[in-house]
């Protein structure tokens, strides 16, 4: 997804700027919403924006609002209840059916952006937890934060400066609970959104956090700089995803020709670094055209701990490079090899063909099938 990636950027330059600005999050939905827990709105003191967190349904609203967030600094949390009547919601006539709350907050110096930064930079995944509901005389205030990152040579569990630390708070048993669940969901890889509120039992009553996972951007490793790979690049990035494009052929393999790429690694399969097929949040595509290059590069992906294997070309190359390969694949193996590479939807040009492998990776990626929606039973989410 490119929204929290353009949100980091827009909220950069306004920091340097020295512009106030404030961060809308959706951090509880009940019944049906365009979208989910975690989505985000950055507004400034102009009232431009960047991100959404409806589908047009609440935006108006919330930018009214942001200013008076942005006179107090004070975070609140806004509902929007639209399982009554049409006319619920301030007369926005929202189609939706559903409850939906968002959290308003100053972005100036607000670690849950600084939080996101550090995860996608570093590749990391993590986990946060923000206090959206709490009784008066609760020892944190609203939008109070807690960090999670799984770190080897420490715990990796922070909290934002609200005047306590963590010494504090060691003995609260909601505190211990709260800080399992981060745990657990930081290191839980699943399709399924995990976004949501959690209640808590304290001595003075009942405290609700929004839990969060923070997952780094998709990596797409693409194999080939042909004429074809260029939409997939360009398709990707819209996506939001890190690109690295991998060639031998430097005259095709450059910045010049692929300006959108993040990286472009000019070597041969046999000389690539072992590092490359490390991230676990990795996907490739095969697109070199040469089949004793896909045949090394194959290898090596099914070896390694990527998620998805894309292989341009019939059916039949790809099991006569499987069997050149040789040795034995296992099933979690050879089940993320999808050759030929793309969904079936009568793709022909390299347009087309970018579109029918970034939709297929998808569907992949969150565990669905790839259809038609009007055939799918319950909610769209």
């Amino acid at each position: 997804m490119k929204e929290p990636q353009t949100i980091l950027e827009t909220y950069r330059r306004l920091e340097a700027d020295g512009e106030r600005a404030v961060l809308a999050t959706v951090v509880d939905v009940k019944g049906s919403s365009y979208r989910l827990p975690g989505a985000r709105m950055l507004i400034d003191e102009t009232g431009r924006s960047v991100g959404t967190i409806s589908g047009g349904c609440l935006e108006a609203n919330v930018l009214t609002l942001a200013k008076q967030v942005l006179k107090t600094g004070k975070p609140t949390v806004i509902t929007y209840d639209t399982t009554q009547t049409e006319d619920s919601v301030f007369g926005l006539g929202m189609g939706c059916r559903g409850v939906i709350r968002v959290l308003l907050e100053t972005a100036k110096a607000n670690k849950s952006l600084d939080f996101l930064r550090e995860c996608f930079e570093q590749r990391k995944p993590g986990a946060m937890a923000t206090l959206i509901d709490a009784p008066a005389d609760f020892q944190l205030s609203t939008g109070a934060k807690f960090f999670f990152r799984a770190l080897p040579d420490d715990f990796g569990f922070r909290i934002s400066d609200f005047g306590f630390t963590i010494g504090n708070l060691k003995r609260e048993n909601w505190f211990q609970k709260l800080k399992d669940d981060l745990a657990q969901i930081s290191a839980v890889e699943q399709p399924i959104n995990p976004n949501g509120v959690k209640i808590y039992e304290t001595e003075t009553g009942a405290i609700e956090f929004f839990l969060e996972t923070v997952v780094p951007p998709v990596l797409l490793l693409l194999f080939g700089a042909g004429f074809d790979a260029l939409p997939v690049v360009s398709f990707a990035k819209n996506l939001g995803w890190r690109v690295v494009v991998v060639d031998h052929r430097a005259a095709w393999a450059n910045s010049e020709r692929i300006p959108d790429a993040d990286e472009i690694v000019v070597a041969r399969a046999e000389d690539l670094d072992a590092k490359m097929f490390e991230d676990k949040r990795s996907v490739a595509v095969l697109m070199t055209h040469n089949y004793e290059r896909d045949r090394e590069i194959l290898r090596r992906l099914l070896n390694s701990t990527v998620k998805y294997i894309g292989a341009l070309g019939p059916k039949t190359r790809t099991e006569k490079l499987l069997a050149e390969i040789g040795g034995k694949f296992d099933a979690h193996q050879l089940k993320k090899l999808h050759a030929p590479v793309g969904l079936d939807i009568g793709a022909e040009t390299p347009e087309e063909i970018a579109l029918a492998v970034l939709a297929e990776i998808q569907s992949v990626l969150t565990n669905r099938s790839g259809g038609f929606l009007r055939e799918r039973n319950g909610g769209i989410h």
